[in-house]
């Protein structure tokens, strides 16, 4: 059985970590282009937090805080590789439904533009109840 050089393992793990590097960033990135924000966390920030942005789930990595002007993201320092913290405002979300996962209650949040969908626990969006009326949405 021929040997197989080392150096094609090392093409192969830097090529594979550039694309899951990719496809990590592509959702928060097209986000990122609307919503950036550098103004600091809200108090009633939660850290560690599960979710989803796009089609990357983030678990025990998603911050995530509400706020009056919407709802404030951010990755946890070891694992944000350049992505800036978001604020995306109340009337960019467009609908939302349940999304529950066996026993945790959770809420998909489409947003109008770009076209990503966010998914939180409802542990999270409590503080924002008040917020989503405003908008029309009714809470589930």
């Amino acid at each position: 059985m021929p040997h197989t050089p080392q150096w094609i393992y090392i093409v192969y793990f830097s090529f594979s970590t550039i694309v899951i590097i990719f496809l990590f960033r592509h959702d928060w990135n097209r986000l990122a282009k609307l919503y950036r924000t550098q103004e600091a966390p809200p108090l009633n920030f939660s850290r560690m937090r599960s979710g989803s942005v796009g089609l990357v789930y983030y678990k025990g990595t998603l911050n995530v805080g509400i706020t009056p002007q919407g709802i404030y993201l951010s990755i946890f320092l070891l694992f944000r590789f350049g992505l800036t913290p978001l604020l995306i405002p109340w009337n960019a979300i467009r609908k939302i439904e349940p999304a529950n996962q066996l026993f945790i209650k959770r809420f998909r949040l489409y947003l109008s533009s770009p076209k990503v969908s966010l998914i939180l626990s409802k542990d999270v969006l409590e503080p924002a109840k008040e917020f989503l009326a405003t908008q029309g949405f009714k809470w589930i």
